[in-house]
């Protein structure tokens, strides 16, 4: 026991002494604290975005929407993307405001949001912009800022970019003229059977000049997504062959649900949805799938749907019945 005063008198003797180098090298550096710098606090915030696939998932549904129609939907569905920087939704919303489809037709406004998907290189996008900056739509023309882009997207393989780049180079706007530089752009794109470049094509083969007083062709701007056979629904079905059958995929009160089973997978023939009342007076949103001979046709086609289609059991109906229900 008369040892312990001086182990306290030791310890309060040490704690008064300057820190050792070692002890030094035993405290957090700010380098081993980094879980409590700004640069962290500023990287945990990047686990609220969400995942690619979430984001592409949503981008399809859009997608869908837009081509059912649904331009309303496609633009709350896109909006959001578009904001955060997805490209392709920003290039859709440009597409949006340049047709007027689903917003009130703005070319300043699709001149910016193109802009946003040509700068992340989305090549329909830098298309798109070219015939701007070439057909004068914000502004006076300007046919060297144009070959610029349609060069960037032409480069990435865009087909209608190489002909309007082709035809830039044959006619020497933007570029000097290059007859054989004309020649190599038109020549891939009509591989990728534009019609207008194998038309071009044919006149600077066989030698025909373009005139100085001829217009020029009208430049192609397409819509930067592509493609799915689709329609609105209450036309196509009034043109079949009412001794036909179709596939119904699937019916719902919820339309985002049946945008996204649209956008589930690919498939070849025609995908239809119309809106219905049954005799209660509910509203249901059909989605169904092609027109065949029969019902082995219809049988068969069934096996080949994407599996998030065949999950829902899809079933066969006369196109007949459709029509009654829909008083074609």
């Amino acid at each position: 026991m008369r040892f312990l005063p001086l182990f306290l008198l030791l310890g309060l003797f040490l704690a008064y002494l300057p820190l050792s180098a070692a002890d030094d090298e035993a405290l957090p550096t700010e380098e081993e604290n980094s879980g409590y710098t700004e640069i962290d606090e500023e990287d945990d915030g990047d686990d609220d975005e969400l995942p690619l696939n979430v984001i592409e998932d949503h981008y399809e549904t859009g997608r869908m929407a837009f081509l059912f129609g649904q331009y309303e939907v496609a633009y709350e569905a896109w909006l959001p993307l578009a904001d955060t920087g997805y490209a392709k939704a920003q290039a859709s919303i440009g597409w949006m405001f340049h047709t007027g489809n689903g917003v009130k037709k703005d070319m300043q406004t699709a001149a910016v949001w193109y802009r946003k998907a040509a700068d992340q290189g989305h090549e329909i996008a830098q298309n798109n912009l070219g015939v701007f900056y070439e057909e004068g739509v914000t502004g006076p023309a300007n046919t060297k800022k144009a070959a610029i882009w349609y060069q960037m997207a032409a480069d990435q393989g865009y087909s209608y970019a190489q002909y309007n780049l082709g035809i830039l180079y044959a006619e020497g706007r933007g570029v000097a003229k290059d007859i054989e530089q004309a020649k190599y752009w038109l020549r891939i794109a009509s591989r990728h059977k534009v019609k207008q470049a194998i038309a071009a094509l044919g006149k600077l083969n066989v030698d025909m000049p373009v005139r100085k007083a001829e217009k020029p062709p009208p430049r192609i701007a397409h819509a930067p997504h592509h493609s799915t056979p689709v329609t609105k629904g209450i036309t196509w079905i009034k043109e079949q062959d009412p001794s036909h059958f179709t596939i119904q995929l699937a019916r719902s009160k919820d339309l985002p649900w049946i945008l996204r089973l649209a956008a589930s997978g690919n498939v070849t023939k025609t995908l239809i949805h119309f809106q219905a009342t049954n005799k209660k007076g509910v509203k249901w949103h059909h989605l169904i799938y092609g027109s065949f001979p029969s019902q082995a046709a219809a049988t068969s086609a069934i096996k080949k749907l994407p599996a998030p289609m065949q999950k829902w059991t899809p079933w066969i109906r006369p196109l007949s019945e459709i029509q009654k229900q829909l008083n074609l």
